[in-house]
């Protein structure tokens, strides 16, 4: 691990630092990050982001939203099977952060658990106690409705249960509040599910922008054919457009362009959330094959006690994550042919559940390119 001044350099992994039919894609959004001020602008600080968690917490309430994550059956399963197979859960307590409807929890009273206590500070934690009731979990599983940071435990926990894994991993930024409950409430010698985290990025040629940029510039320059005006001056904008927004989406197997590097990989028994304000990956990536480069392909895996994983690679079945995918100009690529630069991930300061992403790079070491994208609530708006 090597720090650098506001910043983190990933080199071997650990961070420190400032096609097929589609699943369904409602929106997951972000937990508090514990930024501190001082004076008045704390004071307008906390309640700005009370206002940001406020709708944040609101948009978990919606019962389609959990649908869409147990619908995955990607995720749900693997959860189950790392919570069944490994001997972590039976006879211990522990603590599900971010428990929505409670599935999770009721997995570990199935799994012989002790006692469950479920965190949830949406709404859906009134449904998540009618569910724990209705499946005669109630002696096992206590719901507990609140900020992860704000709940109080009456004991500590054995195991530390939490899928706060959003777009591109850190999308939410409710690992945070993961880490707290870890901090304040997992006995020494616990246990964290999942227990590492790696972020993935690629070289690629996503096939849909290609048409996206085709079919709007064809249709801003056919108006003049149809009602003898001439609007092709939007056509160049439409399509710059969007390329400057990051979009979520499923990339082929075949349109991803060169083997895959690791942007962070969070130990998270031991990462601290300060270091999750800043993440930044210096890369060099080798293209395979005479391609037209036109993004940057993202996805995660993370890993569970046990050995189990959970991907979200375009090469694995695709999840309700799908991939992250930064346009970029488009360029020829040879067969390995060398892009080089450095991703830099940071969490906004006007709220805290977005992020900021600044890409740099060079193609075979021509010109310095700069790409700067927000991460926001319409990342998943622009697809087509």
């Amino acid at each position: 691990m090597s720090e650098m001044e506001g910043g983190v350099d990933v080199s071997g992994g650990v961070v420190s630092g400032e096609a097929a039919q589609q699943p369904q894609t409602k929106k997951r959004r972000a937990s508090e990050n514990g930024i501190t001020t001082t004076g008045e602008e704390a004071k307008n600080g906390t309640e700005e982001k009370a206002k940001i968690d406020e709708s944040y917490f609101a948009s978990y309430s919606d019962i389609e939203l959990h649908r869409t994550m147990i619908e995955d059956s990607v995720r749900t399963s693997a959860y189950q099977q790392a919570i069944f197979q490994n001997l972590d859960v039976q006879g211990k307590v522990v603590a599900d952060v971010g428990c929505g409807t409670g599935i999770l929890s009721m997995f570990c009273a199935q799994a012989g658990a002790k006692h469950v206590y479920a965190i949830e500070a949406s709404k859906i934690a009134v449904h998540a106690r009618q569910l724990v009731q209705a499946n005669g979990f109630q002696d096992v599983i206590t719901v507990l409705q609140g900020k992860a940071e704000e709940v109080e435990l009456p004991e500590s926990v054995d195991v530390v249960v939490s899928e706060w894994m959003g777009y591109m991993l850190l999308y939410e930024t409710m690992l945070p509040s993961v880490l707290y409950v870890r901090d304040k409430w997992l006995k020494p010698g616990g246990k964290m599910y999942p227990e590492r985290a790696v972020l993935y990025m690629a070289l690629g040629e996503a096939q849909w922008i290609t048409k996206y940029e085709e079919g709007t510039y064809d249709f801003w320059i056919s108006l003049n054919h149809v009602y003898d005006l001439d609007m092709s001056l939007l056509a160049d904008h439409a399509v710059s457009r969007y390329k400057d927004v990051v979009h979520v989406h499923m990339v082929a197997q075949e349109d991803v362009l060169s083997f895959p590097t690791p942007v962070c990989d969070l130990d998270l028994m031991t990462i601290s959330a300060e270091s999750l304000r800043t993440i930044s990956c210096p890369f060099s990536l080798a293209s395979m094959g005479s391609r037209q480069l036109n993004s940057v392909v993202l996805w995660f895996d993370v890993y569970f006690p046990g050995g189990h994983k959970l991907s979200t690679s375009p090469d694995n079945e695709d999840t309700h994550w799908q991939n992250t995918v930064l346009p970029l100009a488009t360029a020829p690529l040879r067969q390995d042919t060398r892009v080089a630069g450095q991703l830099t991930i940071t969490q906004d300061l006007a709220n805290h559940r977005f992020l900021n992403v600044d890409l740099t790079y060079r193609v075979d070491g021509g010109e310095e390119i700069t790409r700067t994208f927000k991460m926001d609530d319409n990342c998943n708006d622009n697809d087509f």
